[in-house]
């Protein structure tokens, strides 16, 4: 198990305890990649080692990034199977044994469930909506992905795609399970595989995740131009489904007076805490969509790999 960490010392411990109470019929190594921590990160770490031999901590201080300190973690790794999660948040019951066991047979990619309520109760201004491991970017809907924070990958698999994109600050992950479907690796989605994800808490953190998500998409869009301008018949992204309290059938009076209701809502919740939220991160979403930095680096990747897959008429 990889764990990337950075500043982490006030939450990596519950992560830890998760992880290694967690029955396996497998033998396991819980793999913490230091990314140039400032905190007592590396001492935590280090106090749990020393109480169990299946932790161990990665120097990841070489190159920055959690893309970066993860490549490293798996560098480092000894098994046949790669498990991802995050320092902030804490695994589910069974996630381990689910995870392990359908990888060691015939899945080679894994996703698994973000529940986003669970340890977000008690914040004062995080985002209204609930985090997703399922994912499909409108501009390019060939592919679903999932987050880095509840992923596992064979290591041949892992290796053979080059890893992580370090180039990418953040949407690595949808990166690296387009880049691994296209090679011909399913995504297999292990509905029962959970892991409770911690949002963000403060108007300053919500907008600064969403300005970075947001340039992340950007960069993704540039690398995946040329194969989505290729792909001209990707599947349709899942039909989403009309806000509640908004059924169709109504006469034009009760819509008109539906719609005033809602306006008045809205209005109402700009002024809570979840309501400031909210827009914090649609003006951090609108600045790293608009200005968000491409590294040059990053090149397009050649259509030629969406045609070597619909040749093989992968699914």
């Amino acid at each position: 198990m990889i764990v990337p960490a950075y500043n982490a010392a006030a939450t990596l411990g519950d992560q830890l305890a998760a992880l290694l109470s967690q029955p396996a019929a497998h033998e396991i190594e819980v793999l913490v990649c230091d990314n140039r921590s400032t905190d007592d990160t590396s001492a935590l770490v280090r106090r749990w080692a020393e109480r169990d031999a299946r932790v161990r901590l990665v120097d990841a201080s070489a190159r920055r990034g959690p893309a970066a300190a993860r490549n490293i973690g798996a560098a480092a790794a000894r098994g046949r199977v790669l498990l991802f999660c995050d320092a902030d948040d804490i695994v589910g019951d069974g996630w381990l044994e689910r995870m392990a066991s359908a990888l060691l047979d015939d899945v080679e990619v894994a996703a698994g469930t973000l529940e986003g309520r669970s340890l977000n109760t008690g914040n004062r201004f995080s985002v209204s909506w609930e985090v997703s491991g399922d994912i499909r970017l409108a501009f390019w809907p060939r592919f679903r992905a999932t987050a880095s924070s509840n992923l596992g990958v064979r290591k041949d698999v892992f290796d053979e795609a080059g890893g992580f994109d370090e180039l990418l600050l953040t949407c690595e992950d949808l990166d690296f399970c387009w880049r691994v479907q296209l090679a011909g690796h399913p995504l297999v989605y292990l509905t029962d595989a959970v892991v409770h994800s911690r949002q963000r808490d403060g108007l300053r953190a919500v907008f600064r995740q969403a300005r970075s998500y947001a340039a992340g998409t950007r960069a993704l869009r540039y690398k995946y131009s040329a194969i989505a301008a290729a792909d001209t018949d990707p599947p349709a992204p899942a039909a989403v489904a009309p806000p509640e309290g908004d059924e169709g059938g109504r006469g034009a009076g009760a819509a008109a007076s539906g719609r005033v209701a809602r306006v008045l809502g809205r209005l109402g919740r700009i002024f809570t805490r979840t309501g400031q939220a909210n827009i914090a991160w649609r003006l951090g979403e609108a600045l790293g969509k608009r200005f968000g930095r491409i590294d040059p680096r990053i090149r397009p990747l050649p259509p030629s790999l969406l045609e070597q897959y619909l040749a093989g008429d992968r699914q």
